[in-house]
């Protein structure tokens, strides 16, 4: 027996086991009910039946569990960017809706974003009026782009220090300031370090400072009686004139849309 005639068999072989598997009554689809199609298969100079599939149910079922995966990847990255709850569906686009002030400038800020270009954006504006939720859809936008986001604010991050130093955690100051400067964006909301406390105030000028010596990009969120508290204290000079340096200024003047 020659090896073309062992080919041959094969073949004839495989396509009779094809056909045989075919049922008798027509399947139907398990989302839409539709019966599938019977149609005309070539194999090797041989014709034999076989069903095609009369909708696009399985693909559509297929892309929307792609949907699922990806949604749920984003939320995980969301989590892990510390972003809360309530922000999880706030948009840049959302916001321009409502008349929030400076969603223009922040939607070029994520456009034109560099994580190595060491800019950053620095808003200052009284209570309730989107500061907080723009900076929030500014990360969001930029994890969906990839990059690693984090937001705390200046309470949060002090108390962390706080904890670590004086209840002898696993994780130094020096291990939480070298993880925050790590990220692509890092988000300090309410930056209002306590101007009668020494430490304090060592902690934030340190912080900005490692911001500053890693040029990366920051978001400093800041009330007006913030500045002036910390314009009063010479120390903060330095950390002040850095964020000058390294943000852009975006005045909120808006009143508090809670009212």
């Amino acid at each position: 027996m020659t090896d073309s005639t062992i080919k041959e068999i094969n073949r004839n072989t495989v396509a009779d086991s094809i056909e045989s598997l075919q049922p008798i009554e027509p399947p139907v689809c398990k989302y839409c009910g539709k019966q599938y199609i019977q149609q005309d298969l070539k194999f090797h100079e041989r014709t034999i039946k076989v069903w095609s599939v009369p909708c696009d149910c399985l693909d559509k079922v297929e892309a929307e569990e792609q949907r699922k995966k990806y949604r749920e990847k984003l939320l995980e990255r969301y989590q892990n960017a510390n972003i809360g709850e309530r922000y999880i569906n706030t948009t840049l686009e959302l916001l321009a809706k409502m008349g929030t002030e400076n969603v223009a400038e922040a939607q070029e800020y994520v456009k034109n974003f560099n994580p190595a270009s060491g800019k950053g954006l620095h808003f200052i504006g009284n209570f309730g009026n989107g500061k907080t939720s723009i900076g929030y859809a500014i990360i969001k936008k930029l994890v969906n782009k990839g990059f690693n986001c984090l937001s705390t604010s200046w309470n949060e991050l002090s108390l962390r220090c706080h904890y670590a130093k004086s209840y002898d955690t696993k994780e130094t100051i020096e291990q939480i300031l070298s993880d925050v400067s790590k990220f692509d964006f890092v988000m300090i909301d309410e930056f209002c370090p306590n101007c009668k406390d020494e430490k304090e105030i060592i902690l934030a000028t340190e912080l900005i400072d490692r911001l500053y010596r890693n040029n990366k990009c920051f978001l400093v969120i800041n009330n007006p009686c913030d500045i002036q508290a910390m314009k009063q204290v010479p120390r903060f000079g330095k950390a002040l004139d850095r964020i000058r340096e390294q943000t852009q200024k975006l005045i909120f003047q808006h009143e508090s849309y809670r009212k």
